[in-house]
């Protein structure tokens, strides 16, 4: 353990965790960044929708943060994964992998979110590349282009709504829950001419990143150069629920407008409490609740000069 307790430590060192550290650096606020090194994106080829960087491949994007925020020496980063967090006499115990464990005054959770994948065949080897989830993110390079939606009844309707604006060409696989489509959903796809198919998807066919073809358990298959998934969302590690903090029905941790969490003096920022997973949204998020770390961490420090006088 470091001699002095950190003012901030911050889990995740994704664009989140690394703008929250940014800020607090220029705050002068002794800072830990603890990151096991494997992001949601790692496999994802270009990110899009970034001002001054669209089409950056994200290694890249976040090997530039990095070096934005080693300039700031009060700055640390730490790379292992968090055991388990303590609350011990008003500091956080982080306790980390391969590493003796840590102190904070605060703690600021940037841990992202992972996809629950369905286990299809060819799906892993596609990820990122021609299978994706986020249709402002990898919509556009698929404009008018065969495309299919993979998920339950309603989700996957609702995406191909959205993906429609980019494609015509529309097929959505919905393996079960085709039952409860309500009639308005029934009436788009009718009007929208997309297609729904009910059988079962057992591999994907490409090469090089590439999808070629959808191949069901039928037998029979389906031409199409990508495929979006409605993947359900988990935080990427449990350490939230170890920490007692508030999660909502989609499992995002519940924030109030400072970022402060469930639990006192912990933050969260970042994918894992917002549905708008846009790389602006989280550099944005995880500097504002830096700044409520700090406006926090200024709080207990005029009540404390204040009782020393």
């Amino acid at each position: 353990m470091d001699e002095a307790p950190y003012e901030c430590a911050i889990v995740g060192g994704g664009v989140a965790g690394l703008s929250a550290a940014l800020v607090l650096g220029r705050a002068r606020r002794r800072t830990i960044v603890v990151d096991e090194g494997h992001p949601r994106n790692e496999t994802v080829v270009h990110a899009h929708g970034l001002l001054t960087r669209d089409g950056i491949a994200p290694n890249e994007l976040l090997e530039i943060a990095r070096r934005d925020v080693e300039r700031y020496p009060d700055v640390r980063f730490l790379r292992g994964r968090v055991e388990a967090v303590q609350s011990v006499e008003s500091l956080f115990r982080v306790d980390v992998s391969g590493a003796a464990f840590i102190e904070a005054r605060r703690l600021l959770l940037a841990i992202g979110v992972r996809d629950e994948r369905p286990p299809i065949d060819g799906l892993e080897a596609l990820w990122g590349k021609s299978v994706f989830t986020c249709p402002f993110c990898d919509g556009y390079e698929y404009r008018d282009r065969p495309i299919a939606v993979l998920g339950c009844a309603n989700d996957a309707v609702h995406l191909a709504q959205e993906l429609y604006r980019w494609s015509r060409d529309i097929v959505v696989l919905c393996p079960e829950g085709a039952a409860t489509l309500p009639e308005a959903e029934r009436a788009w796809l009718d009007a929208a001419g997309v297609t729904m198919r009910h059988e079962p998807v057992r591999a994907l066919n490409g090469g090089e990143g590439r999808l070629h073809t959808i191949e069901f358990t039928d037998g029979s298959g389906l031409e199409r150069d990508a495929l979006f998934l409605c993947a359900a969302l988990q935080p990427a590690f449990d350490l939230p629920q170890r920490l007692g903090c508030e999660l909502d029905a989609e499992n995002r941790i519940v924030v109030d407008d400072c970022h402060k969490t469930s639990v006192p003096h912990c933050y969260a920022a970042g994918d894992v409490v917002t549905r708008r997973h846009q790389l602006s949204t989280a550099i944005a998020s995880g500097a504002q609740a830096a700044i409520s770390v700090n406006d926090d961490l200024v709080e207990e420090e005029v009540r404390a000069m204040v009782r020393r006088r």
